[in-house]
């Protein structure tokens, strides 16, 4: 099951009492601080900067329409403001769950998703991915992940794949996209100048805001594919594979055995 029945026919939104005392301890972590501080320029910035991003959503969305049967329920790790969801609620109907460590992410990917397609929104949380997140969590056809699991330190990101694995149904995927670090390869560098000609190119205030922002607070782990793959399939994953990629972006998927 997803969460515990309530009375109450509202979405369930928490912030994990068991673990933190506030939010301001939740946004010690450099990543989450970064991105609570530019949650409202993030849809922004993200898809008037970021090389690919928009099609990546796309193919996301059309991985879950191939692969998830009728009214699939969806987990959404590390949801930001909910583009994810969102473009995957434009191409089918889904069930969905929202899940960040940013207070302020989670919020406008909760305001999101109730006006597009209320009936779609399970609830929420605000939760550390390096902590308990998964407490009460279960029976999902699919966890999406997009351009999350990158910032994990890779103890943590081994034992956040084995949580999806441990909270999907038989025949359930895991969905992640993520960048990745290959021996020998220029494809983050080619992203990066990319990135930076489209910056330039944007809103200089807010690209410069939130640029600054990225370059003095986010952490990235970066690793091949093929050593990720091969900590998706020690969790148990089948069918791992690379659906989708744009240089050091890649849309990786894995199946959790019927």
């Amino acid at each position: 099951m997803i969460l515990a029945k309530s009375k109450c026919k509202k979405p369930s939104f928490q912030i994990m009492p068991c673990q933190y005392g506030s939010l301001a301890m939740i946004s010690r972590d450099p990543n989450v601080s970064c991105y609570d501080e530019h949650a409202r320029a993030y849809d922004a910035y993200q898809l008037a900067v970021v090389p690919g991003y928009r099609e990546m959503l796309e193919m996301v969305a059309e991985a879950c329409r191939r692969y998830l049967g009728p009214s699939p329920r969806i987990l959404d790790l590390g949801c930001g403001t909910g583009n994810a969801s969102a473009m995957l609620l434009e191409k089918r109907d889904a069930r969905v769950f929202l899940l960040d460590g940013s207070a302020g992410m989670v919020e406008i990917a909760r305001a999101k998703i109730s006006r597009q397609a209320p009936e779609a929104l399970l609830g929420g949380r605000v939760a550390d991915l390096c902590s308990s997140w998964e407490q009460g969590l279960g029976g999902f056809d699919a966890v999406l992940s997009t351009l999350v699991l990158e910032h994990l330190p890779f103890p943590c990101y081994r034992e956040t794949v084995k949580k999806c694995f441990q909270i999907l149904r038989p025949g359930g995927w895991l969905m992640g996209v993520e960048g990745y670090e290959e021996p020998g390869s220029d494809m983050q560098e080619w992203f990066n100048s990319q990135m930076e000609a489209r910056r330039k190119e944007a809103d200089i205030e807010l690209s410069d805001f939130v640029a600054a922002l990225r370059e003095t607070k986010e952490v990235h782990y970066f690793t091949s594919k093929e050593e990720k793959a091969a900590w998706w399939r020690e969790a148990g994953f089948l069918q791992v594979t690379v659906l989708w990629q744009y240089l050091c972006i890649a849309l990786m998927v894995g199946r959790k055995p019927l």
